[in-house]
Order: structure tokens, then sequence, then C-alpha cells
């Protein structure tokens, strides 16, 4: 019988969060407590919530219902993980045979702490220098699975030791095994019959281990997925075993030892050790509980999604303004053989008439080109539109932001080393922000785009079908605020911290046309479907394609590429550095989740990375 929890299972139990007070281990510490002596927890605590010594707060159970307590036992200090069993519950009061079961995992040597709910949301909103988008974002994890994940990683950060799901207990294998050894880092269950998921039933590190801050920051990456269809979705089983395929290979992947079911692996000056069970053996080292709790869930599961993303249709009529401010530009003078973009202003290009604002973004380098890119941009002069070219410093304004919707977005711009990667979460980010049509500098519009007028006034997105048969990049338009551009942000994001070498990443899948496909994806289920209107996961909203294979590589809807000598002209334009990444062998060749926290808490790289790099 398997013992990774399903869906429905997760959804009844994963409500809970947790917090430990480690004020509390160190007051008994200081008390003398005896070896291997268990104490039920009754000291008082500055950092939780609930203190169990305080009676006006200390929860009073209903009658026949037992309170579950902590019990804290000396920790010898004899391995490198602390001997703390960490487990979290809905409630801590439970029926006499709940608490029995629970119980099973006061091991001999080990503390067991166990936190409810409240006691969560004390640890998720503590302020952490490693994490600090996640006090504000606590409210908007609402998604059972995401919420206990990562309560669970933070328990494993902040204090170390093992965290242990509330309904398994530890069979009688596991009880007569030494499975963590004295020398264990990090210690993470595997089955490698399901292509080597890792299970969070059961997890043990020491405290900041950067597997666990990887995990943390990789679990929130994902969370954007709980707003879309889960239909749309990979598995638990795909996202986890994803996890760990990038943790071995690319982190942590310099096996150095390997014996029976164990193996250790090397990285970021620590280790690991994966222990490979089958689901037969995990059978024999844990059982299931037939007691587990029921949850009500409501207390802190959000209905109302629109609290955390605004999928606002109302119309900003101080978006000309706005964008006047982010793209103003002092000089208005250029070299000899380059020409100054104006904007052009209509501050009647939005209206209640139409949803897609009439307003078209470009971005360039700077605002000087060449004469044949100032043909392309006077090609999009339609009647009624607003123009603006962003260069370099209006996409660093844009990029700099406090962007709440998107509070991973500024460690990910450290991750990313071409100009093309800014440019691609830019053009994602102002059509959000601002809507309006994105198009290349180098495309002019085809016959059939018809100035626009392709474009009604009911469509809420659009998009060309390119040739490679899915949504075009390289020219789109949406209403602000559109979940296709939420969707197509988030999974920049997540691709970017998936990158393995910064310097070698490969922009059109980790930033281009790969991440807004998948975006599509997880708007409306499929990136590859036909030209019409498309419904997406928010029933307001949706999405209109036109073409196919075919219009695509007549251009009938949009000259691609309308530029000779590309590489002259984009180099008459000093537009050099828009160039293939790996060429710039002076970055830090590591993966993003490597560099985030150097940046983060050591200044490392701050000058070779982010913005900066808009700036040189």
């Amino acid at each position: 019988m398997e013992i990774m929890l399903t869906s429905k299972q997760l959804g009844q139990i994963l409500t809970v969060g947790a917090v430990v007070s480690i004020l509390s281990s160190i007051i008994f510490l200081l008390v003398g407590i005896q070896d291997d002596e268990y104490t039920t927890r009754q000291d008082a605590s500055d950092f939780l919530v609930l203190a169990d010594s305080d009676e006006s707060r200390r929860i009073t159970c209903p009658v026949n219902m037992s309170r579950l307590e902590n019990f804290i036992v000396h920790d010898d200090k004899t391995g490198l993980i602390p001997k703390r069993i960490h487990m979290l519950v809905p409630t801590k009061c439970v029926t006499k045979e709940q608490a029995e079961h629970l119980y099973l995992w006061k091991l001999e040597g080990y503390s067991l702490e166990i936190y409810d709910e409240e006691e969560s949301n004390v640890l998720l909103s503590k302020h952490r220098m490693e994490y600090q988008f996640l006090r504000d974002q606590v409210s908007c994890i609402f998604n059972c699975m995401f919420r206990t994940e990562i309560v669970k990683l933070l328990l494993l950060w902040d204090f170390g030791g093992i965290v242990v799901d509330e309904n398994t207990a530890p069979g009688d294998i596991f009880r007569q095994s030494d499975i963590i050894q004295g020398t264990d880092d990090a210690l993470i269950l595997i089955r490698g019959e399901t292509n080597q998921m890792y299970t969070t039933h059961f997890m043990a590190a020491s405290s900041t281990h950067p597997v666990v801050y990887i995990l943390i920051q990789k679990t929130f990456a994902d969370i954007f997925m709980q707003y879309t269809d889960n239909r749309f979705l990979p598995s638990q089983e795909e996202r986890k075993g994803g996890y760990l395929s990038f943790i071995t290979n690319h982190i942590f992947g310099n096996r150095t030892a390997m014996t029976g079911i164990r193996s250790v692996y090397e990285g970021m000056n620590r280790h690991i050790t994966l222990v490979n069970v089958t689901t037969y053996d995990m059978n024999l080292y844990f059982i299931n509980s037939t007691t587990r709790q029921s949850i009500d869930s409501s207390s802190t599961l959000i209905n109302d999604k629109q609290k955390c993303i605004p999928w606002s249709e109302e119309k900003n009529y101080n978006t000309i303004d706005s964008l006047l401010s982010l793209v103003h530009s002092p000089n208005a003078s250029c070299p000899d053989g380059l020409y100054y973009i104006q904007d052009t202003i209509n501050y009647h290009s939005i209206s209640e008439k139409w949803k897609i604002p009439k307003i078209i973004h470009f971005t360039s380098k700077t605002r000087c080109v060449t004469k044949v890119f100032a043909d392309n941009i006077k090609s999009w002069h339609f009647e009624g539109y607003s123009i603006f070219l962003h260069d370099d410093k209006a996409v660093t304004r844009l990029l700099s932001e406090n962007w709440s919707e998107f509070p991973l977005l500024k460690d990910a711009v450290n991750c990313i080393t071409s100009g093309g990667g800014f440019a691609d979460l830019w053009r994602y980010l102002i059509i959000w922000a601002y809507g309006g049509i994105y198009t290349d500098i180098d495309n002019r519009p085809g016959p059939w785009l018809g100035n626009g007028t392709i474009i009604k006034d009911a469509d809420d997105a659009f998009f060309e079908i390119e040739a490679a048969k899915f949504p075009s990049q390289y020219f789109f338009a949406s209403s602000p605020r559109h979940p296709v551009m939420y969707m197509a942000i988030q999974n920049t994001i997540q691709r970017l911290f998936a990158e393995q070498n910064i310097v070698r990443q490969y922009v059109p899948f980790v930033t281009g046309p790969g991440a807004l496909k998948w975006g599509i994806h997880y708007t409306i289920g499929n990136a590859y479907v036909l030209q019409g209107k498309h419904p997406t996961f928010d029933s307001k909203r949706s999405i209109t394609l036109v073409g196919n294979r075919t219009t695509a590589m007549r251009r009938n809807y949009i000259n691609r590429g309308m530029v000779p000598s590309m590489k002259d002209e984009y180099a008459a334009m000093n537009m050099t550095h828009y160039h293939y990444a790996g060429r710039q062998t002076q970055l830090p060749q590591k993966a993003c989740l490597e560099i985030i926290p150097e940046l983060n808490t050591q200044g490392k790289y701050s000058n070779l990375l982010g913005l900066n790099r808009l700036a040189s």
C-alpha cells in the first residue's frame, strides 16, 4: 500500500502549519533536563503566540478530547541533525486514540514537538533575510498542499531535526534501524520505482541547510499554480521528481559515497544523504494512521482569490501619464546616423468601449535607433493609438518596482544574464501592468492586421499563432491584469530558479517563447490550439488566437525580421549586450539558486548581476 498521500487526503489534512519555540528548548537545557528523560513542555515562550504555560491562552479541549503536549529531551548532539521530531496537526485537541497514535513518535533520545495552526501562522509571519517575500505572502498561500510543504521546510530551516506527517507512525523496522547517522547533514527518502520522487512525510536536516533553502524557493516559485485549474498542472509526483533531479544533477551533483540504499552527494559546501526505499520497504518503515483528524479548512483557505491577485478589468485612465513618467528621457539628441524616437501620445487610446488599450510598446537599448528601425516603428502609427519606446532605463524602472503579486521577481532578475532575457520578462510585465500591444522592434504589421482593426473591442487578449503552432511571443496584445501575463511572468521566474548555469541558459526556453507558451498552457490548458476565442481558468477572461502555421510563414499578420543586416543594425545602436549570455565569461557559472543566497546575504556578484547589467 502506498504511503504517499493522495491529493484528496492532502486536501483534508494539509491545512495545518507549525512553529516551534527554540527558546523553550534552550530553557529546558539551562535548567538541566536529564538525558533521555521526557518532560511535558510547560515553559513560557516569547516566540509562540500560544504558550503552554499561559492558562489564559491555553486551549481548553471538549469533553472526551485530550490536549496534545510536547515532549522535550536533552539533545546529546552526537550527530549533525538535531534530535527533534516536528509534527503538524490542525488542532491539539484530539481523541485518545489519535493521541496514542501520534505519541508513537516519542522515540528514545528525541524530542517530540507538535504544532497547531496558530503556531504555524507565527512561523510563516517571521521575518527572515533569506525569504523576505514570505511574510507578506502568507495570506495568499491558500492551497493546503503548498502551505504544509512550506511550513515543514521552514521548521527544518529554522531549527533542524525531522519533520513527519501526522497520519504516519514509525514501523518496527524504523525503530530497529539507524536510518539517520551521525554524519548525515540532511536526509531525504526517495522511492526509486516512481522516478525518484522524494517523500515529505519524513525528512531530516540540520538547520539552514542549503537543500532546504532550495526546496523552499522551488516550492514557493510553484505556488502560482494554485490559481489555475488542476487539470492544467503537473502531478505532485512530476513536480517533486523535478525538484530532486534538479538538486542531484545540478546543485549537489557530486556523489561521494554509495553504500547499499544510501547515497551521499556534495554541493554548496554541504552534503545530503538520499535513502532509496521501495514502496514495500516504506510500508515496513512507516505505518499508516487509521485515526486521522478531521479538518475544517475553512479558517485558513482563501475562497476569494481576488484578494491576492487583482484580475481587475477596470480601466486606469492615468495609464498614459504613468507611462510617460516611466519612459521619460531628458536627452533628445543622438549620434550621427541615429534617429531619436519620440513617443506618440493619445489620451483617448483608453476607453470603456474596448478592453485592450490602444497602446503599442517597443523596447530598445536607447531611444536612438537606425533609420531602418525608425521606419519600422513609424509603420505602427495606427490611428487612435499611443506609442511608447522603452529604453534600458525605462525597463530598469519597471523591473525595479515593488511587485507584490510577484514576490520572487527581485531575486529572479539576478539570474538573467542577457539583454534578451530582460526584454522577455519586461514585455510580460509591461502588458500585465498597462495592457496594450507588444511587438518586436524589427516587426512590421502585415496586411491582415488592418492597422490594428483585427483586434476587436471585445478581445481580452490577442495572439497570432506562429509557425511553430503555438501563440506568438514576438507580437501579442492584452488588457491589463490578464491571467495569461501573470502566468507568463510566474513561469519565467520558475524557469530562472531552475536554471543550472546562469551563463549557459538558453534564453528562448527560460524567458522567451517557451516561458510564454507554458504561461498560456497554465491559462487555458493547452498552448497548441486552433484559432478562435478560448476561455481561461478565470471565467471572466479569455484569449483570442488568429492564424495558423501557414499564415505565419506567409507573414499575413506580422512581417517578422524586416531588418536586413540585423547584426550590423543592432551593433550601430550599441546593442551587442543582447547577444547570447554564454559569451560573458566574467559571470559566475553557477545555478540560480546557488547565487541568490550568496548575493542576498554576502553581497557577492552585486556589481555583475541583476539590473546593473542593463546599466552597463
